[in-house]
């Protein structure tokens, strides 16, 4: 009896080992398996896609750029956090990939031996290209109403005239505006009306302002624009109504420095704050004469602080 359980615990110890051996070999040599291939460390991709777009954060909110069709890539294992995604080097830097956006190649024999997970650098230069951009597309219109203050010589005109020293001006304006896709820099041109007026005197202005910008900051909340322009006037008057003998029409230029705060940027319509500086020099009206041949001191510049609020809208 003794002899028969010991064959028996024999032959069941030879099948467990066998299994044993089995589930190791599996393991040491992962080309036995197409699968386990698949699960190990870096591989060797090829993009199956006209352009696979390549991401710096795992959200897939900063878009670096993208990887033209058949080329190939080294990647890593498929990110715990999105699946979806696996990760690449892009100068120096971890980038990610859609998986969709790839196929599978067979890998070299050293990189069967490599570090799990860590994705080796390619060369990246020769398979990242920044898409070109297309003026059709990542336009927007802001729409704001704001006030500026004009300065000094315009509160002293008012009050020469009227008696009453106003010097804010009230405009409304609309920008058009291209922002890059996959950049920073933002341009576009300006256009906006500005008046400002008591019982006896009226001075309005229309002005064209071509611009351009930066980004340095977004986030899903918002995002901060530094604006450049330089503004002039395509139609300015000032109307003078005791006894002036003439009404002239000012030429106004000069620059304006902003920064815009864009609250919900990847939505198709946005909430703006704007604070800048307008600093403008005016031509004509430097001296005004009335019909008793007074003269009273004009204007030479407007130069002030500029706030104001808005709305913007994907195009």
């Amino acid at each position: 009896m003794p002899l028969i359980i010991f064959l028996m615990l024999t032959k069941f110890n030879a099948l467990i080992l066998g299994c044993i051996f089995l589930f190791v070999t599996l393991i040491v040599n992962p080309a036995f398996s197409e699968e386990s291939e698949l699960i190990t460390g870096p591989q060797i991709a090829r993009i199956i896609v006209p352009r696979a777009i390549v991401y710096s954060d795992e959200n897939m909110n900063s878009p670096l750029g993208y990887i033209s069709n058949d080329k190939l890539i080294t990647v890593g294992n498929p990110r715990k956090k999105n699946p979806d995604l696996v990760p690449l080097v892009v100068y120096g830097r971890l980038a990610f990939i859609e998986l969709k956006n790839i196929h599978y190649e067979s890998e070299l024999a050293e990189q069967l031996h490599s570090k799990r997970g860590a994705p080796q650098e390619h060369n990246i230069d020769d398979v990242l290209i920044k898409p070109e951009e297309k003026l059709s597309e990542n336009n927007s219109a802001y729409f704001n109403l704001h006030q500026f203050y004009g300065g000094k010589e315009t509160s002293d005109l008012f009050e020469s005239v009227d008696g009453t020293a106003k010097d804010n001006f009230t405009g409304i304006g609309i920008n058009f505006l291209h922002r890059q896709r996959f950049g920073r820099a933002i341009w576009g041109a300006g256009f906006d009306y500005n008046f400002l007026s008591s019982e006896n005197i009226d001075f309005t202005y229309f002005l064209i302002s071509p611009f351009f910008g930066y980004t340095p900051m977004r986030t899903k909340l918002f995002l901060v624009d530094f604006v450049f322009s330089i503004d002039f006037s395509a139609n300015s008057q000032l109307n003078l109504n005791n006894n002036f003998v003439t009404e002239p029409a000012p030429f106004i230029y000069g620059p304006q420095l902003l920064a815009r705060l864009v609250f919900l940027p990847d939505q198709n319509y946005h909430i703006t704050g704007e604070l800048g500086y307008r600093s403008y020099k005016v031509l004509r009206v430097e001296n005004l004469q009335d019909a008793n041949d007074a003269s009273i001191g004009g204007v030479t510049k407007l130069s002030g602080v500029n706030i104001g609020i808005g709305l913007a809208i994907e195009l």
